[in-house]
């Protein structure tokens, strides 16, 4: 990979240059006053013992304004998933926590993506992943064993984070150091034999110095044949709190993986083929799937004065992969055909290594303006991404076998076996490197005592440039994008418990913005894809301020979304896509013993404009227009319930459910995974010094898929178990 050193370098030195910068102003500071360090430098603790009275919800945010905000204050729909949810439900992987967000589905990997990948009202948000309000972009399966919260902030979000963004973005809240004693481990065992272990630790180590320490081991097999997961991270993290008005906290994750490329079983006639959902689609002795994820992050935080005060963020990430997939290639689904009732497999060693360097500065400034409070939110972005991806098939013809019954050999059986190495002949070998340089501005002024406005835009030069290894003719192609993104909103608060507003947003999707191949010079040379938000809304406290109920009416619209052109086979911006909505969410206390969070969401997306046309996936039928169609992975109706009650002191009971409407795999809308609704429960019982916990998952057994493509569709979990049992000292 072609390596900017001076660049990175450069950006180093801005971070290490901005410490004696702070130490120099804080020495020259007087008397910062405790309230204004906690406004200015919000940090992400725990309480101590879990609040059981009200573990469901959430009042600020941290994520919406790059500082610390009542959720009241915020004119966008936000979902907050606490660490008392995700440990009710056993939410292990991200992606089961993200069950409890409205107007956000799980999706499959497109185009050579493995890990994570996310819809989120109605738009792909595989890139849009942040670990404390930092770009966390790598490709990999995220756990939760480090994660305070999970936060989503729903809709256009490029004046905080720049591109992407157009469902909104994920930001985990991580466990860090901050003082406090503590020493829980939590061991689990559940069905098809899985175990897990979790540690969390910390301590202050003197009046300067305090660590914790977040650790992982989860070894487990699958309902899926040939399936497992064996998984283990560390999350150390060290803060020095010089004085009262700055701090460096230094964070790092270690995760490894080795699992199973699996996208389920295939889609025939539009459907999931009617088999065991056991049923694994590949080769025994091909079972290669290997993630390493390195994150390293250092904070910087300094109070000049009790209104003034800056936060600098370098972070370095170290993202891998390596599998070797098992590709429906196609499926028979016409009756006249010899091969009726049959698919093909393709076979392919696939690796990728991402390294991203980025570098934030976010200042800001509490001072009233003519007798108005005021909150000035300013700062500046430079980052660094360095992909590499190889793809080497194996040899001979695609593997032709029974949808229903299907015979594989313990390995690839055509040609001389399985591609095990990237020698010889390459499929695909690309390298790309992205530049982002960006400055922002935004500003939340207290009008009255009910009026509130907050404005805002940031200004973000993105550049790309690729090399590709096997086609010379499309290396140098340099991509660059220079975007004015905007946001305002307007929040009317009559009474302390009641909160309505309305927001506008934009957001802006680049060429090669996750890392795509540019193969013309017309495609380097096309402006972003811009989109926009209009949202209403409204937040209310209920029964004494122990529950938020929230709702939001929203038109989020893409325009010069890329098309291609039939007739030319030119890209152009030509295209429109559209998701109305509605949301509703609902969680606190309703009683002292009796939480709840519930969400509910209402799509209706389309295609607004296409030039495209594409090939009916069953019907085989050729140049459909892609105008009026469905975008895939969109549910009009979904929703999630989850309550626990406490019946005597020591005893809770709880469940809910998941429900998720049909929803399109394909383009055209031919194929389609069926809605589904999954029932959960759990049984706890609570000592100050353990807990006991029984989560029993799909009660009812029922068959659903939990993602899909065009060929393909992931079967989701099966009637099982999880005792687990968390100590603390």
């Amino acid at each position: 990979m072609k390596k900017n050193m001076q660049y990175r370098r450069t950006a180093i030195w801005m971070a290490l240059a901005t410490i004696p910068a702070l130490a120099q102003a804080e020495a020259v500071t007087t008397n910062p006053t405790a309230g204004a360090q906690e406004e200015a430098l919000p940090e992400v603790t725990i309480s101590g013992k879990q609040d059981k009275d009200n573990a469901f919800r959430a009042t600020k945010t941290s994520t919406a304004n790059k500082f610390e905000t009542d959720l009241r204050d915020v004119p966008q729909s936000v979902s907050v998933v606490t660490k008392e949810l995700i440990e009710s439900q056993r939410a292990f992987n991200l992606r089961d926590a993200l069950r409890n967000v409205s107007g956000l589905t799980i999706a499959a990997g497109e185009g050579g993506r493995t890990g994570d990948s996310i819809t989120l009202r109605g738009y792909a948000a595989n890139s849009d992943f942040y670990l404390d309000g930092v770009k966390d972009n790598g490709q990999y399966n995220r756990d939760t064993f480090f994660l305070e919260r999970v936060e989503v902030l729903k809709g256009p979000s490029s004046v905080m984070f720049g591109r992407g963004s157009t469902g909104g973005v994920i930001n985990q809240a991580t466990k860090q150091a901050d003082g406090q004693q503590r020493l829980e481990a939590n061991v689990a065992y559940g069905s098809y034999d899985n175990k897990r272990v979790t540690i969390d630790a910390g301590t202050a180590l003197n009046d300067v110095v305090s660590v914790r320490l977040n650790a992982l081991w989860n070894d487990s097999d699958s309902f899926r044949d040939q399936n497992f997961t064996r998984r283990h991270g560390l999350a150390p993290s060290i803060k020095f709190q010089f004085n009262d008005n700055t701090d460096l906290t230094l964070n790092y994750l270690y995760q490894k993986e080795d699992s199973v490329f699996d996208y389920g079983v295939p889609m025939f006639m539009g459907r999931p083929a009617d088999v065991s959902t056991r049923k694994f689609y590949g080769f025994k002795d091909d079972r290669l799937q290997e993630y390493e994820t390195n994150v390293a992050t250092a904070t910087l935080k300094h109070a000049f004065t009790d209104e003034f005060s800056v936060k600098n963020t370098t972070r370095y990430g170290d993202y891998y992969r390596k599998y070797r997939t098992n590709l429906i290639a196609g499926v028979v689904n016409d009756p006249a055909n010899a091969n009726f009732g049959t698919a093909t497999f393709s076979q392919a060693l696939r690796d990728s290594h991402q390294q991203n360097l980025i570098n934030q500065t976010d200042f800001l400034l509490t001072k009233p303006l003519f007798g108005m409070e005021n909150k000035l939110a300013f700062g500046t972005e430079f980052g660094e991404e360095n992909y590499d991806f190889r793809s080497k098939n194996s040899p001979g013809a695609a593997y032709r076998t029974s949808v229903f019954n299907p015979v594989f050999p313990s390995t690839w059986p055509n040609g001389a076996g399985a591609a095990d190495d990237f020698s010889g002949a390459l499929a695909s070998s690309r390298q790309i490197r992205a530049i982002t340089k960006a400055a922002y501005i935004q500003d939340q002024l207290s009008l009255t005592e009910q009026w509130k406005v907050l404005a805002g835009v940031r200004y973000d030069d993105f550049r790309v440039n690729q090399t590709d290894v096997l086609v010379p003719a499309n290396n140098g192609f340099d991509s660059g994008n220079h975007k004015w993104s905007p946001r305002t909103g307007l929040i009317w608060q009559p009474t302390q418990t009641q909160s309505y507003y309305v927001s506008y947003g934009e957001s802006f999707n680049p060429t090669a913005e996750q890392y795509a191949l540019i193969d013309t010079a017309e495609e380097a040379k096309l402006k972003p894809e811009t989109s926009s938000n209009k949202e209403l809304g409204a937040k209310w406290d209920l029964f004494g301020g122990r529950v938020s109920l929230t709702s939001a009416i929203y038109r989020l619209e893409k325009d010069n979304a890329r098309t291609t052109n039939p007739l030319s086979g030119l890209t152009t911006l030509s295209g429109k896509q559209r998701t109305d909505g509605f949301e509703l969410g609902l969680a606190g206390a309703l009683t002292s013993q009796w939480n709840v969070s519930a969400a509910y969401s209402y799509m209706d997306s389309e295609v607004i404009e296409s030039l495209q046309t594409a090939t009916g996936s069953v019907s085989g039928t050729t140049n459909i227009p892609l105008k009026g169609m469905t975008p895939q992975n969109v549910p009009k109706n979904s929703g999630t319930v989850w309550t626990t009650y406490r019946f005597t002191p020591n005893w809770e009971v709880g469940g809910g459910l998941y429900a998720v409407g049909s929803r399109f795999t394909d383009n055209v809308n031919e194929a389609e995974l069926p809605g589904y609704v999954r029932l959960d429960a759990v049984l706890a019982y609570h000592q100050p010094k353990y807990d006991v916990q029984l989560n029993l998952f799909n009660l009812m057994d029922k068959k659903y898929y939990e993602s899909g493509q065009v060929r393909s569709a992931l079967p989701g979990l099966p009637l099982s178990g999880m005792l687990s049992l968390n100590l603390r000292y």
